[in-house]
């Protein structure tokens, strides 16, 4: 990782996590296996960091809320002897609510909670970095462990800087449900190499690949009818651009990324952030993002009037899924494999307190429909959306 990430980074790549069962999160999301790194030099870092953040986190569709998050998250990350630091996180949340079987109806109370830890170390070199990293989570249903390396070097100018990362990650999925009735496994290998190349005093721009492969259960449990393949081969590219206005002191954070899957999901993400600092310390960062993505190849929309639809499925396809489901074949109604588009925006407050002190909040909106897409978007689905707001304060010693 191009340097060990702050403290604000590395608790919202964790804090996403805590999200990875809603429908915020599209399914063409990267593994957390490797997390995407941020923008700037390589250097140890020279004090000790806590960091504590909480995040609220609700999703609804017309006349339906849906899925509630609470999460709790503490960071530590400590240097030693000016070449290696040790990172440890760990995460709680709740999630309570409704989540839909299939498609945006007949919806399911669901209450579950999370523990996740993970833990790094890093040495530094003059210039390059390499991290060694373990991460673990369970909740009533799902089991995941992970074990990744990373290695990042600097040429003699320290103009560029290249990385390269492998992750595994092993997942036991537990019954809890009709349609599981025993243990099934996931193994997901990731490897991603990138390059930051600092353009001039006032740009720096990285661009990185990322490729993984998993096998093993992919399906839903919890939705109807849901047969996916039990392997999943994805390849992604994100550039990223940041550029520093002297005047100001303001910072335009940038990025672009597409994804592609063997389920045949296209994906695109385009991202940016501008940082206005403040007088006193204070610093208002607001925020706009777009993505898209195209359906899978077994997915199935809703119909208005199937044959076999009862009041309790309505709108589903049965006569078209249930045979390929009792055939072996592959189809789902998960709107999180459908074609859609969705916009993010919102905002983050940042005060810093002297040298050793800083607090924020942030607040983000989601809104989604098909119809946003990229090209076609599936039809007769529900609008959905989501906020969350998070709230952090970390302290250097």
């Amino acid at each position: 990782m191009k340097n060990t990430p702050d403290g604000n980074q590395l608790m919202r790549a964790l804090l996403v996590s805590a999200l990875r069962r809603s429908g915020m999160i599209a399914v063409a999301a990267t593994s957390a296996a490797l997390v995407a790194q941020p923008v700037f030099a390589e250097a140890a870092p020279e004090k000790s960091t806590i960091n504590f953040k909480t995040l609220s986190y609700r999703d609804y569709q017309p006349s339906d809320d849906r899925i509630n998050i609470d999460a709790e998250s503490f960071l530590i990350q400590v240097p030693i002897a000016g070449q290696w630091s040790v990172t440890g996180t760990a995460v709680h949340d709740a999630i309570s609510g409704a989540s839909p079987r299939y498609h945006s109806s007949s919806l399911a109370q669901v209450k579950d909670t999370r523990k996740a830890y993970t833990g790094a170390v890093t040495r530094y070199f003059q210039q390059g970095s390499v991290t060694v990293g373990t991460a673990y989570s369970k909740e009533t249903d799902y089991i995941s462990r992970n074990y990744s390396i990373q290695n990042s070097w600097s040429t003699p100018s320290q103009n560029t800087t290249f990385i390269v990362g492998l992750g595994y990650t092993a997942d036991q999925i537990i019954p809890n449900s009709i349609f599981l009735t025993q243990k099934e496994d996931k193994r997901v290998v990731d490897v991603a190499l990138g390059v930051t190349q600092v353009l001039s005093q006032t740009d720096i721009a990285q661009v990185t690949y990322h490729h993984t492969r998993g096998r093993g259960y992919y399906s839903d449990q919890y939705k109807l009818y849901d047969a996916r393949p039990d392997n999943r081969d994805s390849d992604s590219v994100l550039v990223r651009w940041n550029h520093h206005f002297i005047e100001s002191a303001n910072t335009l954070h940038s990025s672009y990324r597409y994804y592609t899957d063997s389920n045949d999901i296209n994906a695109h993400t385009l991202e940016f952030d501008y940082v206005f600092n403040l007088p006193n310390q204070w610093s208002v960062t607001p925020l706009l993002r777009y993505y898209s993505q195209s359906a899978a190849s077994f997915y199935y929309d809703p119909v208005a009037n199937d044959p076999w639809a009862d009041a309790d499925t309505f709108g589903a396809p049965i006569s078209v899924v249930y045979p390929l489901y009792a055939e072996g074949r592959f189809a789902s109604m998960d709107q999180r494999l459908s074609s859609f588009g969705a916009i993010t925006y919102g905002a983050k407050l940042t005060k810093h307190f002297g040298e050793n002190w800083i607090a924020d909040v942030k607040f983000e909106q989601y809104e989604q429909k098909g119809s946003w897409a990229l090209g076609n978007g599936s039809d007769g689905l529900k609008d959905f959306g989501a906020r969350s707001i998070q709230f952090g304060i970390s302290h250097s010693f």
